[in-house]
């Protein structure tokens, strides 16, 4: 597995697909090997599952955080579309006040009735930061199931054309009927995957007499849907589970029942893989025995409809004429593993035909940090003809797996080679073992600091690319950084100044490319961590997101800040040594040890571990660059682990405190004699609160990764 600091482009391998049926009982066997304890983190929120996940336009629900990390005080739920709204709920107030107590992570969502059927995004605000994102769907019709049927005899009366929304429960299935007439054809599907559910789906169909008709099970990155034809009038029963019997608030799930195919909005999310698909106009072609005739350029769109699928395509290439030739189809969700075979038309003499295997392809590039993965089943090919004449392409698919489905879509496109380069960028999890990455948002104290990762996927396109982040919020900082012709990631570090406020923002990730006197930028896409890696899942889950936010907070002041001497760009000629003086800025609770360690290096360059003593606050980095680095700039910088005393949320300690010296008051005024019993009632529960709450908001120790601002080193 590529460490994080050198991203490789090294082949993928069958574990970097999605999961199938039959890995399953790979999976289960690795349970018992979950990652072991995880250090401590200052606390920042992280959104795992909120209580509803499906929407019907112009309706209103009562909503709430239903599982998460640091869920304090959540206040806000921000959605992607500006017509879905949440209105934060009150409680009573509390004795002796008028003032309403909000009910924190309870919320009133509204969905304008404009709003179109889709998939959204949800986040929350609290008091440790923005969340990461979670998704909802919004659809016309909508069930929401508050309880179901344990089993057959109890299932739960379908209606044909609605989705059905709840959670699963641990090892239990939920059972529906359905009234089928012979001869209909009908589809059923369990949404997960739009929901960022954890469920792997699984169904199965069953006649009256309780034999099964049909089923399937989904995968970690597919939804599972199947079809079949009644043959007798009567009822089935649909049951649907988790295929590991998990369950929970994180596991929702929408059963939708149609009579036919279902032809309704994809609701797929994209993965980091679809970053480097080409937005093309594809024509769609019918299969025969005959291979496809196509004229170069060309772009088709057509499925694998069986598991022994060959569909084959003719086109004349000229000797000289580079083509690129690749297939479209992992990479936009469906569930393949496609295959190109390349053959050169040979007529002998006697003129007859026969065919040359002249090149192969299977796989695209595998690029990844061991969090963000961009493998993909569909093969890329930059294929040069080694004559002129006719060439036969076939496309296959290797997946012969059945319970995904029969039909899988793919384009196949042929034509000129030309550079490009896409940028996909990532908020870094803070911690030395890139398998810790987890659900998490942002919560940048003042003087604290945070990393994006930022990912070029290059298509024959070998220049620099300056990145940056150009419109901050008030009170924040980010250095541009370099990823250089010999690299394809680079690492921006956002930090927060002394007087940042409380805010929160969207972030837009730019890169620059400067080509023969002109300047073109791009934007970045934006991804994020959806699922860790546990003992079900053998590497992040992550998926592509509408964009990346930025919180800030001026409650809490960061322990310990780390940042170079100077902000000077450093120089230095292949073959020496240079220093870099290192600067600490200790503040309460940040007086030990601190160990740096050089992320992101150069090939080429190296930097030992950097041991500043406890109460030290100055330091000298020697990093050396070998006679084999390469020209150009480069960003680099240190993760500093150490460990820090904090007080989470003391603020919670002084409104109590505030609250008890309030009815001292109220007990004071003359007027108020006749309620002494119920005020000092009020007042002994306040304070058994305030020694309750001294115990949760005492200081106390946390391993902390801090991240160094970014330093550029000029090789010459």
């Amino acid at each position: 597995m590529p460490h994080p600091s050198n991203p490789s482009s090294a082949g993928p391998s069958r574990g970097d697909r999605p999961y199938r049926c039959h890995l399953i009982v790979a999976v289960l066997a690795v349970i018992c090997m979950a990652a072991g304890g995880v250090h401590a983190q200052l606390p920042v929120i992280g959104l795992r599952a909120v209580s509803q996940s499906f929407f019907a336009p112009g309706e209103s629900y009562e909503v709430t955080v239903a599982e998460g990390a640091n869920t304090e005080e959540v206040h806000e739920l921000v959605f992607s579309h500006p017509g879905i709204t949440a209105t934060l709920l009150s409680g009573s107030a509390r004795p002796f006040t008028k003032i309403e107590a909000p009910r924190y992570g309870s919320f009133s969502v509204t969905v304008a009735p404009d709003v179109p059927e889709g998939r959204y995004e949800v986040r929350a605000v609290g008091r440790f930061g923005i969340s990461n994102p979670r998704s909802i769907v919004v659809q016309k019709e909508i069930r929401v199931v508050p309880s179901v049927g344990t089993d057959p005899s109890t299932a739960t009366a379908l209606e044909l054309g609605h989705t059905h929304c709840r959670r699963v429960s641990p090892q239990r299935r939920d059972f529906y009927s359905l009234d089928a007439i012979a001869g209909k054809r009908y589809s059923v599907r369990v949404i997960a995957q739009a929901i960022d559910s954890q469920l792997i789906g699984a169904v199965s169909v069953a006649d009256a007499k309780g034999q099964t008709l049909d089923s399937a099970i989904g995968s970690d990155h597919s939804d599972v849907q199947l079809t079949l034809t009644a043959t007798d009038n009567g009822p089935l029963t649909v049951a649907v589970h988790d295929a590991l019997f998990r369950g929970g608030a994180a596991y929702p799930y929408g059963l939708l029942v149609t009579e036919g195919n279902q032809t309704q909005t994809d609701l797929q999310p994209e993965f980091p893989k679809s970053v480097s698909v080409v937005t093309r106009d594809p024509v769609e072609v019918d299969e025969t025995d005959v291979p496809v005739e196509l004229t170069v350029p060309a772009c088709v769109e057509a499925d694998f409809d069986s598991t022994s699928d060959s569909d084959q395509y003719r086109c004349k290439l000229s000797k000289g004429n580079a083509v690129l030739i690749e297939v479209v189809s992992d990479r936009i969700g469906q569930p393949t593993d496609a295959r190109l075979i390349i053959d050169r038309s040979l007529v002998d003499a006697a003129g007859t035909q026969t065919w040359q295997r002249v090149a192969t392809a299977e796989d695209g590039p595998n690029l990844s940090d061991s969090v963000i993965r961009f493998a993909t089943g569909d093969p890329v090919l930059h294929f040069q003809p080694p004559e002129d004449g006719d060439y036969r392409i076939t496309v296959a698919d290797l997946d012969t797996g059945q319970s995904l489905g029969e039909r899988q879509r793919y384009q196949l496109f042929i034509g000129t080679p030309h550079q490009d380069w896409q940028l996909l960028a990532y908020h870094v999890y803070p911690h030395k073992d890139p398998k810790t990455s987890q659900p998490s948002g942002t919560h940048l104290m003042r003087g604290g600091a945070t990393t994006i990762r930022v990912f070029v996927i290059r298509n024959q396109m070998s220049a620099p690319i300056r990145v940056s982040i150009p419109q901050l919020p008030p009170g924040l900082v980010c250095r541009p950084a370099w990823i250089a012709a010999n690299q394809n990631h680079t690492d921006l570090l956002i930090t927060a100044s002394d007087q940042a406020p409380t805010q929160h923002s969207p972030l837009q990730v730019v890169g620059e490319v400067t080509r023969d006197g002109q300047s073109e930028t791009r934007q970045a896409r934006a991804a994020s961590v959806i699922w860790q890696q546990d003992g079900y899942r053998p590497t992040a889950h992550t998926r592509l997101t509408d964009r990346l936010k930025v919180a800030s907070s001026d409650l809490d002041t960061c322990p310990l800040s780390i940042d170079p001497a100077s902000q000077d760009v450093v120089v230095a000629k292949k073959g020496t040594k240079v220093t870099v003086p290192i600067k600490v800025t200790r503040r309460e609770g940040g007086s030990e040890a601190v160990v740096l360690r050089a992320q992101h290096l150069p090939p080429g360059v190296s930097a030992g571990d950097l041991t500043i003593a406890k109460d030290k606050s100055e330091a000298e980095w020697t990093i050396d660059v070998k006679n084999n680095a390469a020209v150009g700039s480069y960003s680099f910088w240190g993760q500093g682990e150490t460990k820090v005393k904090f007080a989470v949320n003391p603020q919670a300690l002084t409104r109590e405190i505030e609250y008890r010296d309030t009815l001292k008051t109220i007990r004071a005024d003359p007027d108020r004699s006749g309620d002494h019993a119920d005020i000092d009632k009020a007042i002994a529960e306040a304070e058994k609160r305030i020694e309750a709450i001294k115990k949760q908001v005492a200081a106390r120790d946390f391993t902390v990764y801090v991240p160094m601002s970014l330093i550029t080193l000029e090789i010459q």
